[in-house]
């Protein structure tokens, strides 16, 4: 039997890192679950693809996993976890706080040469084909979910009517 090697794609990273957190954060309460899923969604799970995406670097998803996982993990460990107000919040600041002190280092591995050296394998084995990025296919899914800036009304302003009418 010939098993050939599959790459994770978006969705399934996506449900992967979604099951870990409910089971690791959400034991018993799968309606609060359910309800924090589009936070948790946005701010924990593809939050680092966003943040990967400005950098305009990825790393495979499997890595991508391994490092959610690792923060999250330590953050169970070290945490008060029976003290979170809101689990999704908690999570974010978790997250973007690890980021702020370890960042870099994920930059550096994600343009580092082996890295590039992996993709570089990667696409000249199917360069006919397109080859998916799970973590970039993350990050436009945390675009999607952010709402577009309203943008200023161009063109004249309403006049503003100050006559006061009084009817008898």
């Amino acid at each position: 039997m010939n098993s050939r090697p599959t790459q994770t794609t978006s969705q399934e990273l996506r449900d992967e890192l979604l099951q870990f957190i409910r089971q690791k954060f959400y034991e018993a309460d799968y309606v609060a679950f359910v309800k924090d899923t589009r936070l948790l969604l946005k701010w924990v799970v593809l939050y680092p693809a966003s943040w990967l995406r400005a950098k305009e670097v990825t790393l495979p998803a499997d890595r991508y996993k391994e490092i959610i996982i690792k923060i999250l993990m330590q953050a169970v460990q070290l945490g008060n976890t029976g003290n979170i107000h809101y689990r999704p919040a908690w999570l974010k600041t978790v997250l973007q706080s690890h980021f702020r002190i370890h960042g870099d280092e994920y930059y550096e591995e994600a343009k580092s040469i082996r890295t590039l050296t992996d993709h570089a394998l990667l696409f000249a084995g199917k360069a006919a084909l397109r080859v998916p990025d799970p973590v970039g296919e993350l990050a436009a899914a945390s675009r999607l979910l952010t709402p577009p800036k309203r943008q200023p009304l161009k063109g004249k302003k309403a006049a503003i009517n100050m006559e006061l009418k009084l009817s008898l």
